[in-house]
């Protein structure tokens, strides 16, 4: 027969209660490592949506500006959780009439549209601005 060595014995005998409890810990940290990043992607995903959604709502707000027939104009409203406002003010035309152009332009306005919605701290906001012509009332 043949006699076996103690460290040969104990070799065979598998994983010491330590490390398994370092390899546990060291799965726990990895696992809420993982956890956190999934959280922060899906709190920017949503993020991003609510500023998609801001967006495509400022730029309905801008494509309805053709309506507006005055060239000082202020409107505001809700939609979901959405606030916007849309401020309208005259621009300077160079081509106006004072100006030495030859060619005369309808007159023009600026339009800012603004939509804020709250979010984490404070609250998040989205303006867009451009310079439409003032509609003509029609006689």
């Amino acid at each position: 027969m043949r006699a076996c060595s103690s460290a040969t014995v104990r070799a065979s005998r598998g994983f010491s209660l330590l490390e398994m409890l370092v390899a546990l810990v060291i799965l726990s940290l990895s696992l809420g490592s993982l956890y956190q990043s999934a959280t922060a992607a899906i709190r920017n995903v949503s993020v991003a949506d609510q500023y998609t959604r801001a967006t495509m709502l400022a730029e309905s707000m801008l494509a309805s500006a053709s309506d507006l027939s005055s060239e000082k104009a202020s409107v505001s409203g809700t939609f979901d959780i959405y606030r916007w406002e849309m401020t309208a003010w005259p621009a300077e035309n160079p081509l106006a009439p004072g100006n030495e152009a030859p060619v005369q332009g309808a007159p023009l306005q600026y339009v800012r549209v603004t939509v804020s919605w709250p979010g984490g701290q404070s609250d998040r906001k989205v303006a867009l601005l451009t310079v439409v012509p003032v509609r003509q009332e029609s006689p």
